[in-house]
């Protein structure tokens, strides 16, 4: 039995035996006490984390910009070319008592040489947290094009919008609270069964789906129509989360869970690109494009810049470096990413696209999570569906009908897409 230190030992043993019995009760009511002021600063403090974090999380996102352009700006949805499905997975900090962060989309995307119009749908989802806060997204993007040219140059600019819809969700069959605590034994009673909880959660765990609409611009320069190895400039700004048409379920902004009013921040995007041939040779070339990418969204900055190299679109190898921080703790998390991919074409003049991505940790939590892996693939086929429903050619231009090994033009319309299509 716990005896306290100060206990006196030369009283007789009756008196001694009831001082120390009062004295240990005592220390066990400021045990219970302290408990019961833990038990307050974990309510507290779980509050405050699902205020900041659960309840305020951001936007999800993957590593490679290629292959997942028109969630970083829908201005760029169906700018491939061709009829196409993209698919995306990325598997993020995991460890081995660590839930990886886990990040998903699909989008089928249409090009449309016959119109100025390109449009696409998604869906994705989002998960992280042991209690699996979970964001899933379905949406529909498209964006039309202003072709113009200035000399030799030709220049294409695509003003796109998405409509979209997320839920957020929380398994809280996962989490403890902390009245199921018990100051003797416990989140187990004693007979070993979990103690029950009476916090019942609100639309059993689900928020309303809210609006996440985007908007975004983005300017192709053909820089010399006339030359097969013109190089290419594209750059882009958007702004997702941007507005809500009212408050409520699908038209307002609030993604909160617990009902608190919080609404998902705006975020804003930035991107710029340059693609160049430096070596070329019977429409055999090699390829090189520097990117840089900037993001903005509830005071959490960040940039990622780094190159690909392709040969004729058959293979490709890149380099990123990625960091974002948080301007008050002025702390960056830093980390580097490294992807090949692969692309070749299959009967009937489609085309498949894979991608992987390795990206290591830099600072912040490098000792303590695993690395980052994010795959992706793509499958396009050389047709429009629309066009030819509207009874136009549903042949989008390719293959030796490539001016440009940087750029496929529709003639006739002088719209530019990205061009995947190998000569």
């Amino acid at each position: 039995m716990y005896q306290p230190d100060y206990c006196p030992q030369l009283l007789p043993c009756s008196i001694q035996f009831n001082i120390c019995k009062n004295l240990y009760l005592s220390s066990i009511k400021r045990i219970i006490m302290q408990l019961a002021y833990l038990k307050i600063s974990v309510s507290i403090f779980a509050m405050w984390f699902a205020s900041n974090v659960l309840l305020h999380a951001q936007d999800p996102f993957f590593n490679q910009f290629f292959h997942n352009e028109s969630s970083f700006n829908p201005s760029l949805v169906g700018y491939k070319g061709g009829f196409g499905f993209q698919a995306a997975f990325k598997n993020q900090w995991e460890a081995s008592d660590v839930r990886a962060f886990r990040s998903g989309r699909f989008s089928l995307e249409e090009s449309m040489p016959c119109s100025v119009f390109d449009y696409g749908i998604n869906m994705g989802f989002n998960e992280e947290g042991e209690g699996i806060l979970r964001r899933v997204d379905l949406g529909f993007r498209f964006a039309g094009t202003i072709p113009f040219s200035v000399g030799d140059a030709w220049h294409n600019i695509r003003i796109g919008a998405g409509l979209q819809w997320s839920q957020n969700s929380i398994d809280f069959s996962r989490l403890t609270f902390s009245d199921q605590l018990d100051p003797k034994y416990g989140l187990f009673n004693r007979m070993g069964i979990v103690n029950p909880t009476s916090f019942v959660p609100p639309n059993e765990g689900y928020s309303n789906w809210f609006l996440t609409p985007s908007a975004g611009i983005s300017h192709r320069i053909l820089l010399d129509h006339t030359n097969p190895r013109s190089g290419t400039i594209l750059y882009g700004l958007a702004f997702h989360n941007a507005f809500s048409l009212n408050s409520g379920n699908l038209t307002g902004n609030e993604e909160s869970i617990l009902g608190t009013g919080e609404k998902i921040p705006p975020r804003f995007s930035l991107f710029a690109t340059y693609e160049f041939i430096p070596w070329m040779n019977n429409r055999q070339f090699l390829a090189v494009r520097p990117l840089l990418v900037t993001e903005l969204q509830s005071k959490i900055s960040y940039l990622q810049a780094g190159f690909r190299t392709s040969f004729n679109r058959f293979l490709a190898a890149g380099v990123y470096y990625h960091t974002n921080r948080r301007p008050e703790e002025g702390v960056n998390t830093s980390w580097m990413t490294f992807k090949v991919e692969f692309g070749w074409t299959i009967p009937n003049g489609a085309r498949v696209e894979l991608g992987l991505a390795y990206s290591s940790n830099l600072s912040g939590l490098r000792n303590y999570l695993n690395n980052t892996i994010e795959m992706s693939m793509g499958v396009y086929f050389p047709i429009s569906p629309s066009c030819n429903l509207a009874g136009k050619s549903d042949q989008v231009p390719y293959g030796s009908h490539t001016r440009c090994v940087t750029s496929l033009i529709t003639p006739g319309r002088y719209k530019m897409y990205e061009s995947i299509w190998t000569p």
